[in-house]
């Protein structure tokens, strides 16, 4: 099994530097991609700009999207696994004075660990912005919002997520390999014998969103891929995807993505 020492990883390296003890990394991967069975000798933050991932380790089975922040402790052996989507990822690994800074602030490293708030994205895109184009004093600003972000994930459950129940990991690959069908609540709660209410917050304890939620962002993935790879018309992508029709997607899309569907396709 292989060992990545700081600052190595298996995505393609577009930018990184190093600040006081503070190293920035932004890395590319391919779709439906994977890598090896691996370790990181030093903890760090993986913050999704872009695409989903998947993290499976013996004790850990985590799914992580855009504008997730994941937290890697070190010697804990896994393997990832990239969606259907191109994955961008701005890496975040501290020195040892760092360390110490983080565990003050009773950030903890032993567990994998997905943080899904956006107060605390929103600090990771303002991190990854000032790296891409820094301005004046931009090492201050840099160090200053990491240990912004820092205060903030102490103040908050950060929801550690634990080995995955196989019902919750059934419904997860329900919706992922039939993203199409009508799902309700009630009938994949059925499934399960569980209570509808119970299912949704199971789920969203461990994916860190409701089942609606989760369904609609796999959709919108699917209709970004499609718009991106094919020339279909938007009715039919619509149909494909699991949506009503074309006014249902552009109004979903508009909600999940924060601009018109026509406007995206575009920018293709």
């Amino acid at each position: 099994m292989e060992t990545l020492r700081s600052g190595e990883y298996y995505g393609i390296t577009k930018k990184a530097i190093s600040i006081g003890g503070i190293s920035l990394s932004e890395q590319q991967y391919a779709p439906l991609s994977s890598s090896p069975l691996h370790y990181h000798q030093n903890e760090h933050f993986c913050f999704a700009l872009k695409g989903t991932f998947q993290e499976i380790g013996k004790k850990d089975d985590l799914l992580i999207g855009e504008g997730q922040l994941l937290i890697y402790p070190k010697d804990r052996e896994h393997k990832t696994v990239i969606r259907e989507n191109a994955r961008t990822c701005l890496f975040v690994e501290f020195d040892t004075l760092w360390l110490e800074k983080l565990k003050d602030a009773k950030i903890r490293f032993d567990d994998f660990s997905v943080v899904d708030n956006q107060h605390i994205s929103h600090l990771f895109f303002r991190i990854f912005n000032e790296f891409r184009k820094p301005g004046n004093a931009s090492n201050l600003l840099l160090e200053g919002l990491v240990l912004e972000s820092a205060v903030e994930l102490s103040r908050r459950d950060l929801g550690e997520k634990k080995l995955i129940p196989y019902q919750v990991k059934k419904i997860r690959n329900l919706l992922q390999e039939s993203y199409a069908e009508k799902w309700t609540l009630d009938n994949l709660a059925t499934r399960l014998g569980f209570h509808p209410v119970y299912l949704n917050k199971l789920f969203k304890q461990y994916f860190g969103k409701t089942i609606h939620l989760y369904l609609e962002d796999l959709r919108i993935e699917r209709v970004c891929d499609k718009l991106k790879n094919t020339s279909d018309p938007i009715t039919n992508i619509a149909f494909e995807c699991g949506f009503n029709d074309a006014s249902h997607l552009c109004k979903v899309f508009a909600k999940r993505k924060g601009l018109r569907l026509m406007e995206y396709k575009t920018m293709m």
